[in-house]
């Protein structure tokens, strides 16, 4: 038995908890994709991400079969527990040295309908801000000069931020609008199960939100921050994005919160969402508290708080203008099964053979920026910085 009978055999079947789907025809000239990854190994990004392009996946009760042919792939680093070549084998693509070869699948021009760029896992350094420096923009840049040269372009997803630089992240940003790419970037959080359901229908005004998470402050808060921008994005006038960014860390951040700079009263709400929380006193339970001032444009308080300790999940709290109500959800993820990336693998298929571009990239622009300027604030001792760069106007 293969690794693809024994996934295909899980996701399509033992998942499924015994629904037995007719099996689908293979649909005629699926379209191909170019898989470029920092590392393929079982378990990470690539693999989850790729694993259900290749396979198919399971969501929501429905089987979805692969609607997509990856046709090749490029991997920037090659370590010994490397699946990449093997997965090429066994599903008759190329792993190529450069990236122009990938996408050119060794000719001579563009020959793949989509570009799927994952750089997340591997041997890479951290900044002296803590930042993860994972080489998207550079890797993003050379599928750009494959593009510029032959003339041609095709839907790209770039997973999770753009970059852990802003001016780097807004230069892709950039590039792709000026030349008419397709553009699909962000968290899978996201994207998954809200628990209760929670969508705003740009009726609604809001005066606070709260999201809290945990993890590493750079690769984790990303998620923490795109599961907020996620909801308030749909906030009465949409978004009108960001005035300013202050981070703190320590005993400094129950001081804020008792001068009344967040809100105890939304991270009640919030923490009841989850069942993966510990039972205590924040305060008690989390030895080095990390928090994000975010002051939107239009008078929103955002507030980001990272809860290592204190949760494994992410939940947001929202507070209506004039109103003692207080909405609250969960933003939950299947741990190990990774289910949740379904949604981005669907996304994913519908943008490259459909054509239909899931959400704003402005969103994880956006959060983008908000997370760069949140780790140099952390890094120069809270330091306040206003954000005219973020002032990004968008409706989701």
């Amino acid at each position: 038995m293969t690794r693809r009978d024994l996934i295909t055999g899980l996701t399509l079947g033992s998942v499924a908890c015994g629904a037995s789907d007719p099996p689908a025809a293979e649909p005629p000239n699926k379209p191909r994709i170019a898989a470029i990854t920092t590392v393929y190994r079982e378990g990470t990004h690539a693999d989850v991400f790729f694993g259900r392009i290749l396979h198919g996946y399971r969501l929501n009760k429905k089987t979805y079969y692969p609607r997509l042919d990856v046709a090749s792939m490029y991997l920037d680093q090659v370590p010994d527990d490397d699946i990449g070549h093997a997965l090429g084998e066994e599903y008759d693509f190329g792993v190529y040295p450069t990236i122009a070869e990938a996408l050119r699948c060794g000719g001579d021009r563009l020959a793949v309908d989509g570009v799927a760029l994952v750089g997340e896992h591997g041997d890479y350094p951290f900044n002296d801000q803590g930042q993860h420096l994972y080489p998207r923009y550079e890797l993003f840049m050379q599928v750009i000069e494959v593009m510029k040269k032959d003339g041609v372009v095709c839907p790209i997803f770039v997973d999770k931020h753009l970059s852990y630089d802003w001016d780097k992240a807004s230069e892709m940003y950039q590039t792709a609008k000026a030349m008419g790419i397709p553009l699909m970037a962000g968290s899978t959080v996201s994207l998954a199960w809200r628990h209760p359901p929670l969508e705003l229908d740009y009726t609604q005004e809001l005066d606070e939100a709260l999201a809290v998470g945990f993890g590493e402050t750079d690769d984790m808060g990303f998620h923490t921050m795109e599961a907020l921008q996620a909801i308030v994005e749909k906030r009465k006038g949409g978004e009108t994005g960001i005035a300013s960014v202050q981070s703190f860390r320590g005993p400094k951040v129950w001081e804020l919160r008792d001068e009344g700079v967040w809100s105890q009263d939304l991270l009640g709400a919030a923490l009841p969402r989850t069942e993966l929380r510990t039972e205590g006193r924040p305060e008690e339970v989390l030895k080095d508290p990390i928090l994000f001032v975010i002051d939107y444009k239009d008078g929103l308080k955002g507030r980001l708080l990272m809860g290592n300790g204190l949760v494994r999940s992410w939940v947001v709290a929202a507070r209506p203008k004039g109103s003692d109500q207080i909405l609250s959800t969960e933003c939950r993820i299947q741990f190990h099964l990774h289910g949740h990336w379904g949604f981005m693998a669907r996304n994913f298929e519908n943008l490259v053979a459909d054509g239909v571009l899931p959400n704003p990239v402005e969103r994880t622009l956006l959060t983008t920026g908000i997370l760069s300027f949140a780790m140099e604030s952390l890094h120069d001792n809270a330091r306040l910085i206003e954000t005219p760069d973020l002032a990004i106007e968008y409706k989701a």
